[in-house]
């Protein structure tokens, strides 16, 4: 019996251990070493969620880009030239604050940090319970203990295909995707299916099958059914309490500790500058939802104000959000804007603070109430029903 079970150890532990060493030589996410066979390169199939470790451990730089998608098409080239340091993006698309914690109380504990671009997405607010974080599965490799970050590979098979692909011998881009530079690493705006969604209704109309579009028109659609029939609900302001609470909670925790802990990194925090309709669509047909992010808005000024390393932006009062040709989607903006916020933030223009908060929120909310939704959703019906 001694003997069949020795046997039977060795028929699942040798396959295991076999798969974990030829993955440590490999190291296709750099969690260990940059690569010892071939040229740089860095792959990308796990919305940075591992990915960001390994650049942590391996890549030398002194600042970071650290937000959603809309952060994505931040140059680490132009923030390094702007900022004087040395910039990465290691960006998580779709995450919660929660959830970048892990990546930023990593990155601080292992390397000095000059300086942090960080987005401040609406919904990345949320709480969601441990199971809900992709990055969950993941976090070991980010508690500074190198030894139990083997585990990223053991018994996975699916990595093993950079021994194949990416080596001295040959490389199949299709097989084993991946970038050889950290520039383009986590940007989307190249890709053409992204790209060609920019300029207006007509290209948006195109792309109508993406689930951006799909949730931008059913969006739209909702909130014109809402206000054509006057179903508006009224806004509960102890509701509003509550969320801000806990949004404050979120934001205590997960970002503004670590600010704190830090004195000498400087944050530059920002609200992404979703589309006119975006923010007009939560203002006139969910105002309970767009009162919630007013609530955000004070707090985080609020709280940021204490502290000099911590500077808050909020671009909602450039007009380029009024057309919608500069988004493909009712949230993501053109790259170029990217460009421009990083010289504003750069130079302290549109900075958020105590005594100009309000005025900001004035502001938004007046061109948030006057932006015509009847007219753009008509357009939406009558480009529908011609192509129908």
């Amino acid at each position: 019996m001694r003997h069949y079970f020795f046997i039977m150890t060795l028929a699942w532990m040798l396959p295991l251990v076999l798969f974990t060493g030829i993955n440590f030589v490999i190291d296709p996410y750099r969690i260990f070493h940059k690569p010892w066979v071939r040229d740089n390169y860095y792959i990308y199939d796990r919305g940075m969620r591992v990915e960001a470790a390994g650049i942590i451990n391996t890549e030398e730089f002194d600042s970071i880009i650290l937000g959603t998608s809309m952060a994505a098409n931040f140059s680490a080239q132009e923030a390094t030239r702007s900022f004087g340091s040395n910039f990465v993006n290691i960006s998580l698309w779709g995450s919660y604050i929660r959830e970048r914690a892990y990546v930023l109380g990593y990155a601080l504990r292992k390397k000095p940090i000059d300086s942090v671009i960080y987005s401040l997405d609406s919904f990345s607010f949320y709480r969601p319970p441990s199971s809900g974080m992709a990055i969950e599965s993941y976090r070991y490799l980010y508690d500074g203990d190198i030894f139990n970050d083997i585990f990223v590979y053991m018994g996975n098979i699916k990595s093993l295909k950079y021994a194949v692909c990416l080596n001295i011998i040959f490389s199949n881009e299709r097989l084993c995707p991946h970038k050889d530079t950290l520039e383009s690493l986590v940007e989307w705006y190249s890709d053409r299916e992204q790209s060609r969604r920019f300029g207006g209704l007509e290209n948006w109309m195109m792309a109508k099958n993406s689930d951006e579009i799909r949730g931008a028109l059913k969006e739209l659609s909702k909130s014109m059914n809402s206000i054509n029939s006057g179903n508006i609900s009224v806004v509960d302001l102890n509701k509003v309490r509550l969320v801000n609470l806990e949004n404050q909670k979120v934001f205590s925790e997960h970002l503004l500790a670590y600010a704190i802990r830090y004195p000498t990194t400087q944050f530059y925090l920002f609200f992404p500058p979703f589309s006119r309709l975006k923010f007009s669509i939560q203002r006139q047909s969910d105002p309970q939802a767009f009162e919630e992010y007013l609530g955000i808005l004070r707090m985080v000024v609020a709280e940021c104000a204490k502290h000099p390393n911590i500077h808050v932006s909020g671009f909602e009062t450039e007009d380029f959000l009024d057309d919608i040709s500069n988004y493909k989607d009712t949230m993501h903006y053109h790259q170029r804007f990217n460009s421009k916020m990083l010289h504003w933030m750069k130079n302290g223009d549109h900075e958020l603070k105590q005594e100009n908060i309000e005025r900001y929120i004035q502001e938004i909310e007046i061109r948030a109430s006057s932006y015509n939704l009847r007219d753009f959703g008509a357009k939406v019906d009558a480009y529908l029903a011609k192509k129908n």
